[in-house]
């Protein structure tokens, strides 16, 4: 009966209790409360004390005093100040009680964990007492104190933090114990840390493990060490197969855990890339599964088996020590043959599958895959993390809504045991908020209300414009939800966003700008106009370069600049402004100033080739043996695909890797005779040999997504058709899911 009883006590301060009685904390600008420190207190717990200070003034214009425990005596408290209705807040160690701890524990035992217990007495004083299982603890235990007086940090600075104004400020009686949903909770490139800390993310980082160290090792001294590729040793990758690799990498391992003897784990993996050795002895340790998304045998089971025996290799010196190992790219698979340790810490980081869509999102088939992917590692190992996307690859900073994905992904993780996040992602704070805020929300509470979370941003962050807003919100979310593209690449945005979300989002913003005229929130307004503005430029440029309007598409891509400057000026800055310009001049810009030049000044345009154009795919490499550059009309069953418009992932041919040949024809105008005709790609992922008439005129310089060109005078007929055959070969860049021809080729002219 007693051990019932405990229960059933436990269960009930785990969960915030709430009633009519308030605290409180200040009344009419007076302070009714005074705040309780240890006599030695932890960094967190002073800064605990200052951010309820600080938010409390702002929000109320009163300043409530701080008091140290004095060593030996306890706390110094003034009688005259133990008058009825006032409140002790009690911070950290000075406020845990033993009742306390085992109510907490009886939830979970991570650190970050903490208990709020406010008690009134109307008699007497009243108490407040917040407490975590770390300092850390009491630190988050105090932002949420602050969010249930309505404190918000929706994006860091002052233009992403809401303090409403009150005279008087009040606490609802309650016993409030939160643990987090996952102990590891930390999203990559959010510079900010303040802001990083009131959203509560901590707790254990997973490393990188992309390479394995072996100390220092020439290549040309010592090939042996590293991987056999196509006959020849190359330092894409190490020859694990071979026993000094392995010595080596124990040693170094060994230095790395003297060295940090407080790192729980070392991160360890192949190098990021391909090239992957073919020796016989590291092919025997493959369990001969292919990996039809990387289009190779998974690599999983012979790097399984080397992290094996490292932790083998070490346990005599270090028994608890893990590895941290990548779940990417070519070792995606679980292994077939080779049981991992269970000292071998998995981060799933699934590059080759589509980052749009959620797990069970019924329009996405190769996400549902994932799925899988992770229910199986589960099975495996005690501990794994996820270490995915929130971000669209080759995006300078578009509007990129994931709420869709991480409402469904979140708790299916904690429901297959993630222990944690490490996400990658950018801190495009114009096109991802409420993203990445509402992530933050869920990996605290995988049970969090999304709606809600939705409604609670909308209406604090946008005022009067909150239904507008909010809607707008929804809008561009749904867009990319409900959306059949799954590269999750930049080139898929003009049929995301098409011209009816558009028009719909411009009313959105217009209506809540009009709400917002001349008040505190219409900046707030004004980010997410920014955003959509630079979308729309974005939109602008690739259609007027689909047709080879360059002059119009170059003033759009001014445009974008200019939007990218005006982003770059906010504090935070509303675009990650590294992302945002490389971005741009790797994957966009180069086509549109190249393109610009060649149709201005001597040059001239002479004809463009069409959007569609004859394919096949040559997996076998045999199209060159059978003539697929030959000029006229040839057979061979050729189907019809899209170039600049449609990526292959978009027509079917996801991640396919290999050869593909393209076939199309164009009438060059007699009056071009005695001009230099040139023939120009915006772009080709990733290698082109080019055939006009059936001469090769050229083979690109194999940069994915650069313009290239050659000049084709002596090969061409004027006044008459001439056939133009191209060769891609697609091998590396596969994770974008483009492939073939991925901009506008044109012909034109120079004066001599």
């Amino acid at each position: 009966m007693k051990l019932f009883a405990l229960t059933l006590l436990l269960i009930l301060l785990s969960v915030p209790v709430w009633s009519a009685k308030q605290i409180l904390l200040v009344e009419n600008g007076n302070a009714k409360s005074v705040i309780l420190i240890p006599s030695n207190p932890h960094e967190d717990e002073k800064l605990a004390a200052k951010e309820l200070v600080d938010h409390i003034e702002k929000m109320s214009g009163c300043r409530i005093d701080v008091v140290q425990e004095i060593p030996g005596k306890g706390w110094d408290i003034n009688p005259a100040l133990n008058k009825k209705g006032l409140c002790y807040v009690f911070l950290g160690t000075s406020g845990m009680t033993q009742e306390m701890e085992k109510a907490i524990r009886f939830s979970g035992n991570d650190p970050a964990s903490f208990m709020i217990k406010a008690e009134a007495n109307p008699q007497a004083v009243n108490y407040i007492r917040i407490a975590g299982l770390s300092p850390e603890g009491t630190l988050f235990g105090i932002y949420e104190l602050l969010e249930q007086i309505g404190v918000r940090w929706y994006i860091p600075g002052d233009l992403g933090t809401v303090i409403p104004e009150k005279k008087t400020v009040a606490v609802s009686e309650q016993a409030t114990i939160q643990v987090p949903s996952f102990g590891a909770r930390h999203l990559q490139m959010t510079a900010d840390k303040t802001w990083y800390r009131r959203m509560r993310l901590g707790g254990p980082y997973f490393p990188s493990a992309h390479g394995i160290n072996i100390g220092k090792a020439d290549i040309n001294k010592e090939p042996d060490l590293f991987a056999l590729v196509d006959g020849k040793r190359q330092q894409s990758q190490l020859c694990i197969s071979n026993p000094e690799v392995l010595k080596r990498a124990i040693a170094e391992t060994k230095n790395y855990f003297r060295k940090n003897p407080s790192a729980i784990w070392i991160g360890m993996g192949p190098n990021d890339g391909g090239g992957f050795c073919e020796c016989e002895n590291c092919r025997a340790l493959d369990a001969g599964d292919f990996d039809s998304f990387e289009h190779m045998v998974s690599m999983t089971d012979r790097y399984i088996w080397f992290f094996n025996k490292v932790l083998e290799g070490i346990q005599d010196e270090f028994p608890d020590k893990k590895i941290g190992f990548y779940c990417y790219s070519a070792y995606m698979k679980p292994p077939v043959k080779v049981k991992p340790d269970p000292r071998i810490v998995l981060a799933f980081a699934p590059i080759n599958l589509c980052r749009i869509h959620g797990m069970s999102n019924p329009v996405c088939p190769e996400r549902s895959y994932y799925k899988k992917i992770m229910e199986a590692w589960g099975k495996l190992l005690p501990e794994t993390y996820e270490r995915g996307y929130f971000f669209n690859l080759a995006d300078p900073g578009f509007p990129f809504s994931k709420v869709h994905a991480i409402r469904d992904e979140i708790p299916v993780a904690k429901e297959f045991g993630i222990k944690g996040w490490r996400v990658e992602t950018f801190p495009h704070w114009a096109s991802m908020t409420p993203t990445i805020y509402i992530a933050t929300k869920l990996f605290w509470n995988h049970k969090a209300d999304v709606d809600a979370l939705i409604r609670d941003f909308a209406v604090n962050f946008f005022g009067p414009a909150s239904g507008e807003m909010e809607k707008y919100i929804i809008l561009m979310d749904r867009a990319l939800r409900d959306a059949d593209f799954h590269t999750g690449c930049s080139y898929d945005l003009p049929f995301i966003y098409n011209p009816s979300v558009m028009q719909t989002g411009q009313q959105y913003l217009k209506k809540a700008e009009a709400l917002v005229k001349n008040t505190k929130y219409a900046e707030r307004v004004a980010i997410f106009r920014l955003s959509y503005d630079y979308l729309a430029s974005f939109l602008s440029m690739l259609e007027n370069r689909n047709r080879f309007d360059f002059l119009a598409a170059k003033k759009d891509l001014e445009n974008l600049q200019e939007i990218q400057k005006k982003a770059f000026q906010y504090e935070p800055k509303m675009f990650y402004e590294k992302a945002a310009t490389s971005y741009m001049k790797r994957f966009f810009s180069p086509c549109i100033e190249q393109g610009y030049e060649r149709t201005t000044g001597k040059n001239v345009f002479i004809a463009g080739l069409p959007d569609e154009m004859d394919f096949q795919i040559d997996p076998a490499g045999v199209g060159e043996d059978l003539g697929y550059f030959r000029a006229g009309k040839i057979g061979g069953n050729w189907l019809k695909i899209k170039t600049k418009t449609l990526s292959w992932s978009d027509q079917g041919l996801r991640y396919y890797k290999g050869d593909a040949w393209y076939r199309s024809s164009v009438m060059i105008p007699e009056k071009f005779k005695g001009k230099k005709i040139f023939i120009w790609f915006g772009g080709v992922d990733e290698l082109a040999k080019v055939w006009i008439n059936g001469n090769l005129v050229g083979t690109s310089h194999g940069r994915a997504f650069v313009p290239f060109e050659f000049e084709i005078t002596d090969f061409v007929q004027f006044g008459k058709e001439n056939f133009i055959a191209v060769k891609i070969t697609n091998e590396k860049l596969n994770e974008l899911g483009t492939g073939g021809i991925t901009a506008p080729v044109m012909l034109y002219a120079q004066e001599n």
